[in-house]
């Protein structure tokens, strides 16, 4: 899963030139200008994602990792899950919300402007999207897990510590102490 984040960390410009407004120019390409409210602020609609694909691969060439027939419903589905879960479970400064929700907004901005499978897969940098969507997947249950250890608050006391410090106990087939033996006598001794 790391290599797969590391992979997909780089290559997010957010400044993409896909359908996204040049800030130095102040133009707008058609595909903003046709629908103004950013995608991320939508509500899902399923007649634009839920199309299956007139070209539908037979498999993905890996084990265990099956064909999705609508993939990008299922990454707009599942954006709009941890986007939800971000606003409702993480306060608003901190930065592991910040950079998701970018990431995210990034992520359905493109899937929302590119129709097909093959330049979705190259722009995010995966070989199959069905990887991309495993990571998301993933990320929910990220959001449930910061949500619970909240590594953005600061603890006052080394309480959290002190079971890094406990010495911990051996496995059963090893020994921490060698048992007291009786000297033995040699011959010439």
């Amino acid at each position: 899963m790391i290599q797969t984040l590391y992979r997909l960390v780089p290559r997010f410009r957010f400044a993409s030139t896909l359908g996204s407004s040049n800030v130095a120019s102040g133009t707008q390409t058609s595909a903003s200008q046709s629908n103004p409210i950013p995608v991320y602020l939508r509500p899902y609609e399923a007649k634009k994602y839920e199309v299956p694909s007139s070209k539908i691969k037979l498999t993905t060439g890996y084990s265990f990792l099956d064909v999705e027939p609508m993939p990008r419903a299922k990454i707009m589905k599942l954006c709009y899950t941890i986007l939800d879960k971000l606003k409702a479970e993480i306060p608003e400064g901190v930065l592991y919300r910040i950079y998701t929700e970018e990431k995210l907004k990034y992520i359905m901005r493109i899937t929302d402007e590119i129709e097909d499978i093959r330049q979705l897969e190259e722009e995010f940098g995966f070989e199959q999207i069905e990887f991309l969507i495993q990571s998301l997947a993933k990320e929910v249950d990220l959001v449930d897990q910061m949500k619970y250890y909240k590594p953005w608050e600061k603890t006052q006391d080394d309480s959290t510590f002190e079971l890094l410090r406990q010495r911990h106990p051996a496995l059963k087939h090893q020994r921490n102490e060698r048992p007291a033996r009786e000297q033995t006598k040699f011959i010439g001794n």
